[in-house]
């Protein structure tokens, strides 16, 4: 299917990860794809991946948590493309650890990026979300349903965004963008797979038995893939999702167990 072919599609924090699987999954139907994350390196190597599936790709090596980074994207897509169709915020990453020993640092940065900066890219780029009836997908965190006390930070900025979500979607039916949350669970990340070795030294195991011993806590089948979470908002950017908005959907193989 090419469901997006020449479609706008701007990602943040796409260098890898789950962004990199969610860019790569719309370049597969032929959109127009712009990447942006902290790292030169990771951006070009990613965009040379995905110039084999699709026709444009373009990236931006930018900090988002300075004030004018923002507007600097939203002015550079503006100026490429004239407009945007779909918005993925998925920039950001917490300091991981319990309340008691993180420094107030660690706070200001995570909400820093993982909420104020991917709000200042939707606030600069909801124009021509608007002018397009488009589409944002905000991407936060599972933790936020049920928090963890080594990701206390993390638990906190995903409830912001969870919050948040809710209050753009109300715009968002006023100005004719749709807007929806997806909050992954355990995916098998480069971050998470640090905490999770980390996780096992503690335990004195090793990392394989930790990874088996996890599907087994969270009573899962297995851990979560990048593309996972890919598939689910590759389909909130079509038109046949149009009346799914304002939703918070938990993308966790059923990690959630809450009503």
């Amino acid at each position: 299917m090419q469901r997006f072919n020449g479609k706008r599609v701007l990602v943040t924090g796409s260098g890898r990860g789950i962004g990199a699987a969610i860019a790569r999954r719309f370049a597969l139907e032929g959109a127009r794809v712009y990447l942006t994350a902290r790292s030169q390196e990771e951006l070009s190597t990613k965009s040379d991946e995905l110039r084999s599936l699709t026709a444009e790709v373009r990236f931006a090596a930018l900090d988002l948590t300075e004030p004018d980074a923002a507007a600097k994207l939203a002015g550079d897509v503006k100026q490429l493309w004239g407009g945007l169709d779909i918005l993925v915020t998925n920039a950001g990453a917490a300091s991981q650890g319990g309340f008691l020993e993180l420094k107030d640092e660690d706070w200001a940065a995570g909400f820093g990026l993982k909420l104020f900066a991917n709000l200042r890219v939707i606030k600069n780029t909801w124009p021509m979300l608007q002018a397009a009836k488009g589409h944002l997908i905000m991407i936060g965190g599972g933790t936020a349903r049920t928090p963890e006390s080594h990701l206390s930070l993390v638990s906190a900025v995903n409830g912001g965004i969870a919050a948040l979500s809710k209050s753009i979607a109300e715009q968002g039916l006023q100005d004719c963008v749709q807007v929806n949350l997806v909050q992954p669970g355990t995916i098998q990340t480069s971050r998470r797979k640090k905490l999770m070795e980390k996780l096992a030294a503690q335990e004195g195991i090793d990392y394989a038995e930790y990874l088996l011993d996890s599907t087994r806590r969270l009573r899962i089948s297995r851990l979560g893939e990048p593309g996972d979470v890919a598939e689910l908002v590759a389909f909130l950017a079509t038109e046949e999702s149009r009346w799914i908005h304002g939703t918070i959907i938990d993308v966790d193989g059923g990690q959630n167990k809450g009503v």
